[in-house]
């Protein structure tokens, strides 16, 4: 199927830092809850804490904040629940404080035997919160064990080519038990609701939509670089954020990139990587403009990815396939405005709040990059326009949403 095909199936169905080595032995990160004794009428909530040692995506940032926000709840007294966060033995990727969420390391394993395996023997009797696409299968067809799964996208289904054959596979197996089996299904925007019903339409019911938040008020501010952080250009360049995907659509914004760095002088940054589980993309870039293109890698630290964020001069996110992503909410929360895709769920989650390309031509990217780029009126407006936008994206209440859905 070609994208423009695909774009228009979307349109058609809304109608609609660096890894830090911690394990849950290592103190440093973690505030560590006092112990609790449950009372019998409280509802036991297990949340899979697989997200921690995985390389850092959308995915894992929204896990984390969710967990943070659920923590939080507890500590406010906003909900009653006993809740323990399972997590695999190993490194951590990503920075936690909680001080009522119990942490516990449970298993031998990692990574997908963990979670199918050690996972599932630990939550009997109580409610599984699985926020990363996947759950166990035991558990799913455990009837005394009840799971709830957030389904992020199912973008493997339209865009099989930009993932590996294995990730394929499994997700293929594991997507109809989720959507049969899983007592709370949750995602995170009206367009993958839509997307979701038409797969396994009785499964409508059971589904949640509870939006990503944007840029957290607790996350780290910037500060000064690390000595060991790849060198960027001075401030002012283009930026990228996200997986170097064909449904990311990477071909397009690299060329784009590269007609900036030679007809307009620009800088640009990729920040983001193929990982495991993607298909790595082409990257030649021309001699001509090889030292104003530049690709730092995946950053996991927040007060490094902050920096980038606040330097850059605008967000290109011309993605071909998104559900409700994270870079077009945190930029503009810098003062750094986004430029997207012209797709159903982008209007969703950007509203007004972004400028808008056609992601298929990299002519019409080029334009809508050059409308904010300069000082200039439309650029000022986009920048307003995006600072609100950021401001009402808030994970309190897609915690909030998740909660009630969860264990209400």
């Amino acid at each position: 199927m070609s994208d423009g095909k695909r774009l228009n199936n979307n349109s058609a169905m809304v109608g609609s830092t660096m890894a830090t080595q911690l394990s849950a032995h290592a103190s440093p990160l973690i505030d560590w809850p006092s112990q609790r004794v449950p009372t019998p009428d409280q509802p036991r909530l297990f949340i899979n804490g697989r997200f921690l040692v995985q390389q850092v995506t959308g995915v894992q940032r929204v896990a984390r904040e969710i967990t943070t926000e659920i923590d939080r709840m507890l500590e406010n007294g906003k909900l009653c629940a006993d809740i323990t966060l399972l997590v695999p033995p190993g490194p951590w990727v990503q920075r936690l404080s909680l001080n009522r969420i119990r942490v516990e390391t449970i298993g031998r394993f990692r990574g997908l035997l963990w979670e199918q395996v050690a996972l599932a023997g630990h939550v009997k009797g109580g409610t599984l919160l699985c926020l990363g696409n996947s759950a166990p299968a035991r558990a799913l067809l455990d009837p005394k064990t009840r799971v709830a799964v957030m389904i992020h996208d199912v973008s493997f289904l339209d865009y099989p080519g930009a993932y590996k054959f294995l990730y394929r596979l499994g997700h293929r197996l594991m997507l109809p038990l989720l959507m049969r089996r899983a007592r709370a299904i949750l995602t995170v925007s009206e367009t993958e609701r839509a997307r979701l019903e038409r797969l396994v339409p009785e499964s409508a019911p059971r589904i949640t939509v509870a939006p990503n938040g944007g840029w957290s008020a607790d996350e780290a501010a910037p500060g000064p670089a690390a000595g060991a952080e790849p060198a960027l250009p001075p401030p002012g360049y283009g930026l990228y954020v996200g997986s170097l995907s064909h449904r990311k659509n990477f071909g397009r914004t690299l060329a784009a990139a590269i007609r900036l760095a030679r007809e307009d002088g620009l800088h640009f940054v990729f920040v983001g990587a193929a990982g495991k589980v993607l298909r790595e993309p082409r990257r030649e870039v021309p001699a001509d403009v090889a030292d104003r293109i530049h690709f730092v890698g995946q950053v996991n630290d927040p007060a490094r990815l902050s920096r980038i964020y606040r330097d850059a001069r605008v967000l290109l996110f011309p993605s071909l396939y998104e559900a409700c992503p994270l870079p077009p909410v945190e930029a503009p929360h810098f003062g750094c405005p986004a430029v997207v895709s012209n797709i159903p769920a982008m209007w969703e989650r950007c509203g007004r709040g972004a400028t808008y390309c056609d992601p298929t031509s990299v002519e019409s990217i080029l334009r809508a990059m050059r409308e904010v780029l300069g000082d200039s009126p439309k650029r000022e407006q986009a920048i307003a326009a995006g600072h609100d936008m950021a401001r009402e994206r808030r994970w309190s209440e897609q915690a909030a949403t998740l909660c009630a859905a969860v264990l209400g």
